[in-house]
């Protein structure tokens, strides 16, 4: 049976890898913990990928963190590592060029755009002047990280003096300014589709209890979901034209149309879980052995 690894930046496994773990152990998979700070990459020798300096033998790769706030040269580390670990014939779940533009939310959003997926009004620039142009034409902004998650980061501001301070704070970070349409939603959440390969395994509605934002990890409440067969197919073609295995999908319905707000492709599923009673591991875990047995 195959040897996965499970990769991360945490010391201690978080609780979406222990579920992986156990997934796998329990379809008769080896399953190990890695962390990046023991990986390495090597050219000119018959080993490409090393782990706590021993040649790993792994059949497979679940990235579950690139990390958060990495310099640009540890960023580049890490995507030249998994890069290595693909040449050399290991599974990347998610696949390297795949994670690399899911990770980025415009990037993301525009493949989904030009095929046709209905996604809000977004920008990014780093031109303050135009930022704020589109805060008076759209009215109601989200300004968000190009990269990040769990709502970390997110304004919502609907004047331009708001808008100019918040823009500001970026600048001075050195961050591009990344807007988007604010879209009312209705009863204040939104959906969480989670997809593995070509099948949904679970749904969510994620309702803020308080402000408007609706992740889990900021305190929504998850309420578990059947989405009409259009925003079921628009989910599952959003993993296809990402190039994604698996990846959670958020959505938002308004009125009588919906928007594909962000593509997660490294999801947790605590609250999904806890709403509908599925653990997506097992899922996972089929998927990934199948695609090694090909």
């Amino acid at each position: 049976m195959p040897k996965i690894a499970i990769l991360h930046y945490s010391p201690k496994p978080s609780w979406s890898s222990r579920r992986l773990l156990r997934a796998f152990s329990e379809k008769g998979a080896t399953a190990i913990y890695m962390l990046w700070s023991y990986i390495s990459a090597e050219i000119g020798d018959n080993c490409a990928i090393r782990y706590q300096g021993r040649c790993t033998d792994i059949d497979a790769i679940l990235v579950r963190g690139l990390g958060q706030g990495l310099t640009m040269e540890r960023y580049q580390f890490r995507i030249a590592v998994l890069k290595s670990a693909e040449d050399a014939g290991i599974l990347i779940v998610n696949p390297v060029n795949s994670l690399l533009n899911t990770r980025d939310k415009f990037t993301s959003l525009r493949i989904l755009a030009s095929k046709g997926i209905p996604v809000p009004r977004t920008i990014i620039t780093e031109n303050p002047s135009i930022a704020l142009h589109f805060v008076e034409e759209t009215g109601e902004t989200v300004i968000k990280p190009i990269i990040g998650s769990l709502g970390l980061g997110s304004f919502r501001v609907s004047d331009i003096d708001t808008a100019y301070h918040v823009i500001n704070v970026l600048l001075r970070s050195n961050q591009p300014i990344y807007l988007q349409e604010y879209i009312e939603k209705e009863n204040n959440m939104d959906l969480r589709v989670f997809v593995v390969g070509d099948n949904i395994v679970a749904s969510m509605y994620r309702q803020a209890t308080r402000g408007w934002k609706t992740n889990i990890a900021r305190g929504a409440k998850p309420i578990p979901a059947h989405p009409r067969e259009e925003i079921r197919k628009a989910a599952i073609d959003s993993v296809k034209f990402l190039g994604l295995l698996y990846a959670g999908i958020d959505i938002i319905e308004s009125k009588d149309k919906f928007y594909v707000i962000e593509v997660n492709a490294s999801p947790l599923w605590r609250g999904l879980q806890r709403a509908t009673g599925v653990d997506p591991a097992p899922y996972i875990a089929d998927m990934v052995i199948k695609y090694l047995k090909k």
